[in-house]
């Protein structure tokens, strides 16, 4: 098939330079691009793991801290408030327990002191008596004590009321506050005594009567320590807490076990007539002065002791109540530690919650992360194959929940559908080469690398015998398969040596070697080349015959010699290709080879220059001078002879073998050899 096109391509000019604001703007981004090299490159991957993972576990942790710090002062100050308040409520009751018979007392005086109730009047001082006793439940006995130590009392006993009246003359254990009324002028607590007739330890309230200065008797209200003792078991099931009372650090004047419990103190030789720690039903009071550790407090006047006791802890807060005696009483609250950790627990459970939050926080910002940093390195591999023009292999990125992660992917897979497109237009190894080409110049260089310079190349050109008759027989269809099976047998081959295919042209191909990187061995590359361009379509058409399809017959010429090389086109549209006669040349040698060709499947005609520059790459026999189409002159031309192929059984014209003499027949080039 004749070369229409090729004058039209040999006469094209060549691109003008860049222009040096273009020049300047690349060579900035060169500058740019060096810089950018020099900086530290982290992984997006760990960038997004670690940012997420890290954000969200400060945020959360420092949440989560200072809650727990809040809410753990909050909780132990609570704590401490409501032990501070259990006690402060025990005291209360104690006193309200208390209080009543001091209240009695000063009314019954008064109403003496008033001359409204007459001590010598019997009859109605033991109704009033009897009368102030039923109003008064927290009260256990009143009674006037004359100063001869007579008098009349009403007092609670079996469930009843009795009244009537005692004498204390010649007692043995006259109490002192008692002898001592006609010297007081207030009303006094005295220590518990004990009551044989009652079977019971009172606390009592001596309040000293006057009339006009003159002293007629006291008033003795009297309190039971068990009806005490009631009271405190009330409030155990109230709050559930274990309160007490303590005299001294040995006997005990109430506690919820004493309910229900009598003891005799008549004989009692030392120390209030008052139970003991360890008689009293409760191991962990027992041990409270003997074993138990102090611990700190948040109230100063508050004191506080564990008490470990068969395998239980147990907390104490104490404090001391004054104003009913010679000495402060002591009240507290006991209870298992497990029984009032409650709160504790709470926050406990609270930290583990948050703990867990965190944890999950972390995991699904470390998931999210990941699965963000997954498609990004997806992304980012893709665009990897898409610098190295390795479209075919490059894997469809996955759909996102991320809106903009989804929009990506998509608009990258459509850039990678269309470059497959452009894959099959643009020669890939030509790209990668100016792309390397390009990347290795000097930083001023800025788009010199693409400009037209000049080039010792060999150029290719290839052709299919009888193509056009071929073509009418054939349905355009199978026409174009034809030629893309074919050019791709060719591309393969010519690649392979790393040449650049230049165009295709109806069912010719042009091709290149020693642009756009400079190859001092191009000769040889191209003739490699057409020797396995020989061999392949041998091959394809043992394959055809098979399947009963007419084989191709092809002729392939070669040249070397100076062309420019660049990019040649419009502002709109470029092709990076070679002008210049070296590409007149190699298109009449293969236009030549025509009448040479006989019934050879390939012929390969190369020109002299070629075969002294190829270096014995391939066998090669001389077949002489010859002119070629608008040239003057001879041009030497050398025949490639493929691996296994007989240079004497050539099909070819007598002269022509005699042109190439017999000494050269399956030799080189005398400047090769």
């Amino acid at each position: 098939m004749r070369l229409g096109t090729l004058p039209a391509m040999v006469d094209a000019p060549t691109a003008p330079p860049a222009d040096s604001a273009r020049a300047a703007r690349m060579a900035a981004g060169a500058g740019a691009g060096r810089a950018a090299r020099k900086r530290l490159r982290l992984p997006i991957a760990a960038v997004l793991v670690a940012g997420f993972g890290s954000l969200m576990l400060l945020a959360v942790a420092s949440v989560l801290v200072l809650g727990l710090v809040s809410a753990g002062t909050n909780t132990f100050a609570l704590l401490n408030d409501k032990a501070d308040l259990a006690l402060a409520g025990v005291e209360v009751r104690v006193r309200h327990q208390l209080d009543p018979a001091r209240d009695m007392a000063r009314f019954l005086a008064n109403l003496i002191e008033r001359a409204d109730l007459d001590p010598a009047d019997s009859n109605a001082m033991l109704m009033t008596l009897r009368g102030a006793l039923a109003a008064a439940p927290d009260v256990t006995g009143v009674a006037f004590l004359r100063p001869d130590l007579t008098g009349l009392r009403a007092g609670r006993l079996n469930g009843g009321l009795v009244a009537g009246p005692f004498d204390m003359q010649g007692e043995p254990d006259i109490p002192p506050e008692v002898l001592d009324g006609p010297n007081r002028s207030a009303a006094t607590w005295v220590d518990p005594r004990w009551s044989k007739e009652a079977s019971n330890s009172f606390v009592s309230l001596y309040q000293p009567v006057r009339r006009d200065g003159r002293y007629l008797g006291q008033l003795a209200v009297a309190v039971s320590l068990g009806d005490l003792s009631r009271f405190l078991s009330l409030l155990y099931v109230e709050q559930g807490l274990n309160a007490f009372v303590l005299y001294d650090h040995s006997h005990v004047l109430a506690h919820p076990a004493l309910v229900g419990r009598s003891f005799d103190f008549s004989n009692k030789p030392d120390g209030p007539p008052l139970p003991r720690t360890d008689q009293v039903d409760d191991p962990a009071l027992a041990a409270l002065w003997t074993s138990g550790t102090p611990v700190q407090a948040l109230k100063k006047r508050v004191e506080g002791k564990a008490v470990s006791v068969m395998g239980d802890d147990y907390l104490f807060l104490m404090r001391a109540m004054s104003g009913y005696g010679q000495q402060d009483w002591i009240i507290g609250i006991g209870f298992r530690e497990s029984e009032m950790n409650g709160e504790v627990r709470r926050l406990y459970k609270t930290g583990l919650v948050g703990l867990a939050i965190l944890l999950v926080s972390v995991g699904v910002a470390l998931y999210v992360g990941r699965k963000i940093s997954r498609q990004v390195a997806r992304l980012a591999e893709a665009a990897d194959r898409v610098r190295a023009f390795e479209f075919r292999t490059i894997p469809e990125l996955p759909d996102s929940r991320l809106r903009e992660m989804a929009r990506a992917a998509s608009a990258f897979n459509a850039m990678v559908a269309g470059l497959r497109w452009f894959e099959t237009y643009v020669p890939k190894a030509l790209v990668l080469r100016l792309m390397r080409q390009r990347e290795g110049l000097p930083g001023d260089a800025g788009g010199g690398g693409l400009a037209s310079v000049q080039r010792e190349v060999t150029v290719m050109f290839t052709d299919i015998r009888g193509f056009s008759r071929m073509a009418e027989r054939m349905a355009a269809a199978d026409t174009a398969a034809l030629l893309n099976e074919h050019f791709t047998l060719l591309a393969a081959c010519i690649e392979a040596e790393g040449g650049t295919v230049d165009k295709f042209i109806g069912d010719s191909l042009m091709a290149f070697w020693g642009a756009p990187e400079a190859q001092e061995d191009h000769a040889a590359r191209a003739l490699r080349a057409a020797q396995a361009i020989h061999h392949a379509v041998c091959a394809d058409n043992r394959r055809r015959a098979a399947a009963g399809q007419a084989p191709i017959q092809m002729r392939i010429g070669l040249h070397s010699g100076p062309v420019v090389v660049g990019n040649i086109g419009s502002d709109n549209r470029m092709n990076y290709t070679i002008i210049g006669d070296t590409v007149n040349v190699a298109a009449r040698i293969e236009e030549l080879s025509a009448a040479l060709q006989g019934e050879a499947e390939v012929i390969i005609l190369t020109s002299g220059v070629t075969a002294a520059k190829g270096g014995g790459a391939a066998p090669l026999v001389r077949q002489g001078g010859r002119s070629l189409r608008g040239r003057t002159g001879m041009t030497e031309l050398w025949r490639l002879v493929a691996a296994g192929a007989d240079a004497a059984g050539m099909n070819r014209p007598a002269a022509d073998t005699a042109d190439a003499g017999l000494s050269e027949t399956a030799g080189f080039p005398p400047s090769a050899r």
